[in-house]
Formats: C-alpha cells, sequence, structure tokens
C-alpha cells in the first residue's frame, strides 16, 4: 500500500508540476522570452514554420498532461486496491495511449528539425536526451498498453474462475 501511495504521489507532482509549466508557457509567450532549443532562435525571428513547430510541440505537450491525468485516475482505482476493474484498464490504456502519441509526435519534430538544418547546410549528428526522451514516452506508452491488455486478460480469467465456483 505504501508504494501506491508513494506512486500516486509522485504522479500529482509531476502533472502539477507541468501543468505549471504548461500555464507559464502561455503567459510567457506574449514577452518574446521563449525559444525552440534545437534551433537556438529567439520568438522574434520565428518563422511561419517555427510557430507552427512550436504550436504542434504544445500540441504534444497537452497530449502528455492528458496521459498524465489519466494516470492519476488510474493511481486512485490502485489505491482503492480495483487492480482489475474496467477504469484502472481503461486508464491505464488511454495513458499509455497518450504516451505513445507523444513520443511519436516528439520523434517526428526532432527528424524535422534535423532535417531543416540539413538543408540549410549544417549538419549536425549530436547524441543528447533530446532524442531519448520521445524514445523513452513510446516505450512507455507501449509498456502501458500492453500492461492493460494483460490486466484484461486476467480480469476475464478472474471472472471466469469466480463463475466456476
Amino acid at each position: 500500500m505504501k508504494k501506491a501511495v508513494l506512486f500516486k504521489t509522485l504522479v500529482d507532482i509531476l502533472y502539477i508540476l507541468h501543468f505549471i509549466g504548461l500555464v507559464g508557457i502561455i503567459f510567457i509567450i506574449p514577452f518574446g522570452t521563449i525559444n525552440i532549443n534545437q534551433v537556438n532562435m529567439d520568438v522574434e525571428n520565428w518563422s511561419l514554420f517555427y510557430w507552427s513547430i512550436f504550436i504542434v510541440s504544445l500540441f504534444a505537450y497537452i497530449i502528455f498532461l492528458r496521459g498524465l491525468y489519466f494516470l492519476r485516475k488510474m493511481a486512485r482505482f490502485l489505491l482503492n486496491n480495483k487492480y482489475f476493474s474496467e477504469n484502472t484498464i481503461e486508464n491505464l490504456k488511454k495513458s499509455g495511449n497518450n504516451f505513445l502519441c507523444t513520443g511519436i509526435i516528439s520523434f517526428v519534430l526532432i527528424i524535422v528539425l534535423w532535417l531543416i538544418k540539413l538543408i540549410g547546410g549544417k549538419f549536425e549528428l549530436i547524441y543528447n536526451n533530446n532524442l531519448l526522451i520521445p524514445l523513452f514516452l513510446s516505450i512507455i506508452g507501449m509498456f502501458f498498453i500492453i500492461q492493460s491488455n494483460a490486466l484484461n486478460l486476467a480480469k476475464v480469467i478472474k471472472e471466469e474462475n469466480e463463475l466456476t465456483v
């Protein structure tokens, strides 16, 4: 039970911090103090392409927040020892789908920005965390989807066992 409480607390903290970050980004945009990390360009110099990159990144961030939201809902059911409930399974699957979608969108954005640099004559092969985070999110998303399928199968087997008694 202590592990479930710790899990729920950590997910809540992560969700709150990311939600504060989203609100902060929305309020900071008008002041022009943000930039895209991959291109090191101030907001005043952004073209329509970079604004679209920013909007797609913001969309991916909102999908990530939505995944955290469903993970929080799932953690509530874990605290009540409802491991095989339909709500736990559905929230875990929704969270996994959102994390997978965020990872794919982020990976595509990194590839697009890399191709734009390549076309512009700046050939860079940099190994950093920007590539590992979308890969990790995709892996976590797939794991949550597989885990929800396993829980669903376990629920069906549990119901069949209860009927035979």
